[in-house]
């Protein structure tokens, strides 16, 4: 059914990803599929000491911790708006699903709209919200 997952995970919050990662492990597993692990930074850090791709060791330590035997699993990084880019790489990969966390809105995402809206909205393939507890 999927053959590439694409599954966005903020370094900052990589804490509250297990249950994200954990479904798509879950679902990569039972369909042979390949899974992407994207986090999106800005081009430079804040302490301009480090460069997008210096997270990425970061990254693969974070999927490390979950098991991931039997599925191919790569992680990549880009830079820019991720409402943005998370739509755009799904394309430029051939993703056939975004498997994505959410949060409780804040009165900010019903002004101006939350990532996770954006990527539903602008998306070429399905989207799967994974609701955060607590969060």
């Amino acid at each position: 059914m999927h053959d590439r997952i694409l599954v966005p995970v903020k370094l900052q919050h990589a804490k509250n990803s297990r249950n994200l990662i954990q479904k798509a492990v879950s679902m990569a597993r039972g369909e042979d599929a390949e899974i992407v692990v994207l986090s999106i930074f800005d081009r430079i850090d804040n302490n301009l000491k480090k460069l997008p791709e210096d997270h990425l060791p970061e990254i693969e330590a974070v999927i490390a911790k979950e098991d991931t035997r039997g599925v191919k699993i790569r992680c990549m990084i880009r830079t820019g708006a991720p409402h943005r880019q998370i739509p755009r790489v799904a394309a430029e990969l051939g993703c056939d699903l975004i498997i994505m966390n959410s949060h409780n809105p804040r009165i900010t995402d019903y002004i101006i709209g939350s990532t996770t809206g954006h990527v539903v909205s602008h998306a070429t393939c399905d989207v799967l919200v994974v609701r955060q507890n607590g969060g």
